[in-house]
């Protein structure tokens, strides 16, 4: 390992010492699906497995169930359910699944699934819940492309009821494609597609109120569209106010006020490369509008999607983001550093990070004696933040290449510190008593050494 992830390795170990203390917000990991490590058959630890989840009621009795590519696992216990629907297949070391979400497109009461690829599918499509067991969802196109992998889902048009349009993202411009949106509409076809204008197809796309008018804008990592007063008929603007990370931005970009100063700003990584930022808004005594980039961190990469949602109970959203694993078969920069699923606490612009899983993976690729790593957890291309377990606390859903996870918000750490669980070390027949404190304990009665009694101090 060189001396720069060396060093990055024992900040990260610093990081999480320091979060166990009182009030520190404790997930565990649990892992409900992941591929088999068969390399005699072409399928390994770190894939191919679908990259993206939604959550969904699929059997109508009130609790969430997870999709995740062509099967979904039915809560509590996450019972699997095989080839619900087509789409998700694989294609090599990867799985067609570049996004997921939950919308009734017929409006016939029974919710339905959107997705996404980028190799045989290629484009967005709905598959229609037949609300019957055991029969297969149709599938539906809606938008076709050469170059996209995935969506967006938000209210662009302003139905301000909770009904959600579907944004498209072209990951490169090709000649006949356009940057473009998807309104939810009441009546067959379903869904319609406004086009906006050629520029922003780039890597990761987003929806969020830039210029505090109410209306939701469309934000790229080269620039923004305006939102017009009817964002159905009228004229979009076009504001190339920035370019981060060349355009190579994960999915979604996200819109929040970062700094408490109510302009909102942006939230960027870089999708494949190195960093994460946010572009502070700015607005002078004449109206011009501004934004400062602002590292979040630079020696970790891969950032390809990230979410806002509070997971500690404070009120406010955290960001919760990681590195992808294999997006490209080790082709990109820092593919084979350490894998990472981080939360960062947002205040006064300022980015806190937690660390919720670090494993380090630098010399497992290449040398195929040594066994796959356990928790090795990938970020994958989209992820849900959900009370799973009807506690109060949401939970964080994850799919990559390396499996399907749940991590369980526990709650915070308590405080004072709890009494010790641990075994005395008097009742192991090996001890030997050297006196080492109160009754052979030490401190705290568990055997634990005293080090003012240990022999040299």
């Amino acid at each position: 390992m060189n001396t720069k992830r060396s060093l990055i390795l024992i900040l990260c170990s610093l990081a999480l010492l320091g979060s166990l203390s009182g009030g520190e917000t404790v997930f565990v990991p649990v892992k409900i699906d992941g591929p088999v490590h068969d390399p005699a058959n072409h399928t390994y630890w770190f894939g191919p497995f679908p990259e993206s989840v939604a959550l969904i009621d699929m059997n109508g009795d009130g609790k969430l169930d997870i999709a995740c590519g062509r099967n979904w696992y039915e809560a509590p216990n996450w019972i699997k359910h095989t080839n619900y629907r087509d789409g998700a297949e694989t294609f090599g070391p990867i799985t067609d699944d570049g996004g997921e979400a939950v919308l009734d497109v017929n409006r016939d009461g029974k919710p339905d699934i959107i997705a996404s690829g980028w190799m045989k599918m290629s484009g967005v499509y709905w598959y229609e819940n037949p609300g019957v067991p055991g029969v297969k969802w149709k599938e539906h196109l809606i938008h076709s492309a050469r170059n996209m992998e995935g969506f967006v889902m938000g209210d662009i048009v302003g139905h301000h009821n909770g009904d959600q349009d579907i944004l498209i993202n072209h990951w490169d411009p090709v000649p006949g494609q356009y940057f473009s949106y998807y309104e939810h509409i009441d009546k067959e076809p379903w869904l319609v597609e406004h086009v906006l204008g050629t520029e922003g197809q780039q890597h990761g796309n987003g929806i969020g109120d830039i210029n505090g008018d109410g209306r939701n804008d469309l934000v790229t990592g080269v620039g923004w569209w305006e939102a017009p007063p009817d964002p159905r008929n009228g004229k979009w603007i076009w504001h190339p106010d920035w370019n981060v990370f060349n355009g190579n931005c994960g999915l979604p970009v996200l819109v929040y006020d970062a700094n408490g100063d109510g302009l909102n700003d942006v939230i960027i990584g870089a999708a494949q490369d190195y960093g994460l930022k946010w572009l502070e808004q700015k607005k002078d005594a004449n109206g011009k509008r501004t934004f400062v980039e602002h590292w979040i961190e630079k020696d970790f990469s891969l950032f390809h999607s990230m979410e806002l949602g509070d997971i500690d109970g404070d009120g406010k959203p955290e960001l919760v983001t990681g590195k992808i694993l294999f997006p490209h078969q080790g082709r990109d920069p820092g593919e084979f550093d350490p894998l990472f699923v981080f939360y960062y606490k947002i205040a006064n612009g300022q980015f806190e990070r937690h660390i919720l899983s670090y494993n380090n993976l630098q010399w497992y690729p290449g040398q195929t004696q040594n066994p796959p790593p356990n928790g090795a957890i990938g970020f994958g291309r989209k992820i849900a933040i959900a009370d799973l377990d009807g506690d109060g606390k949401n939970e964080i859903i994850i799919a990559s290449n390396s499996g399907l996870y749940i991590f369980y918000n526990k709650g915070t750490t308590p405080s004072p510190r709890p009494v010790n669980p641990l075994p005395p070390n008097n009742t192991y027949p090996t001890n030997m008593d050297r006196g080492l404190g109160r009754g052979g304990q030490g401190r705290g009665g568990n055997g634990a050494p005293n080090p003012a009694q240990q022999p040299g101090r």
